[in-house]
């Protein structure tokens, strides 16, 4: 057993030596963790650099120890592969990379998301987490560049006009003193629901419980509730920042990250006006069918091909 600490140079060497001791044919890292010593062809996957170029999020000594590995791992590979043209843009901007190592493979969307769900499991779904109004979901994490605050704000402003709920799934928000201190001084503690980690078949129907989704991050590599918001048939509000619009297309509504204002008229627009929701709705629907795992599988094994 690897005794080396998680992310260490001991632990990456001591996979490349168990590796090697198999005599694989290719290598793949799914993160940009890429092992030291490997003596086959290796590919990895890069989904963000958001440790690199988000210097206010991170530490310097941590920003140091993801260019290193980083940089390692665009040396030693012989096809990097991306989730997006923005990340693809970032790695060459700042690893000088030639733009044939890098490819662009985008994820797809799992079917649980567009699968039938009888409206009694919905109602289920709503009475165990008491949504008892129309909900603004939100689903991830609620790391500083998810720009939570902003959807809290403009959630507030919408409570002077309307009856609705603001839902969260999965990292805790009653656990983050600074969202949760800005939850209370905006008077909306009874109206922010938690729920959770939760199952996949139940966020799949938190999505069919929810009028709309909203992803207001400032970095994202990719964006998987946008697109599982699409397939479940709920309209989907994304910020203009990282990669966020290539994925959107014209299946969603982008706002400006950095204004409660813009967020605010999207969620008004989308929540009121039922002609312009069906719109989204519908064109969601179509821009979804860009992204499959089917796809992603076949041409990620068309690189390992292609490196060996």
């Amino acid at each position: 057993m690897n005794s080396s600490g998680k992310y260490s140079i001991g632990e990456l060497r001591s996979i490349a030596k168990d590796t090697n001791r198999l005599k694989a044919d290719v290598f793949h890292a799914p993160h940009y963790t890429t092992p030291y010593g490997l003596k086959m062809p290796c590919v990895t996957t890069i989904h963000d650099i958001l440790h690199v170029s988000g210097n206010e999020y991170f530490s310097f000594p941590k920003r140091v120890y993801a260019r290193t590995i980083i940089s390692h791992a665009c040396r030693v590979s012989a096809a990097i592969i991306v989730d997006s043209e923005f990340t693809k843009q970032e790695l060459l901007d700042t690893f000088h990379l030639n733009d044939t190592q890098v490819h662009v493979i985008h994820l797809g969307v799992s079917s649980i998301f567009s699968a039938k769900y009888s409206e009694k499991s919905v109602r289920e779904f709503r009475n165990k987490y008491h949504l008892t109004k129309p909900t603004i979901l939100y689903t991830g994490s609620l790391k500083p560049h998810k720009n939570i605050e902003v959807l809290i704000r403009a959630f507030a402003h919408m409570k002077q006009r309307s009856d609705l709920q603001l839902v969260f799934s999965g990292e805790s928000i009653t656990r983050k003193n600074t969202l949760w201190k800005l939850v209370k001084e905006n008077k909306i503690t009874k109206d922010v629901v938690e729920i959770g980690q939760i199952s996949r078949r139940e966020l799949a129907l938190a999505y069919r419980a929810a009028s709309v989704v909203v992803l207001p991050s400032l970095y994202e590599g990719f964006g998987f509730s946008v697109l599982e918001a699409m397939a479940s048939g709920i309209p989907a509000i994304g910020a203009r920042a990282g990669s966020i619009p290539e994925v959107m297309g014209d299946g969603g509504i982008l706002f400006d990250p950095h204004s409660v204002e813009d967020l605010t008229h999207a969620l008004e627009k989308v929540l009121n006006d039922t002609e312009y929701r069906l719109a989204v709705i519908k064109k969601g629907f179509r821009n979804v069918k860009r992204f499959s795992w089917d796809k992603c599988a076949e041409q990620t094994f068309q690189i390992y091909m292609d490196v060996v």
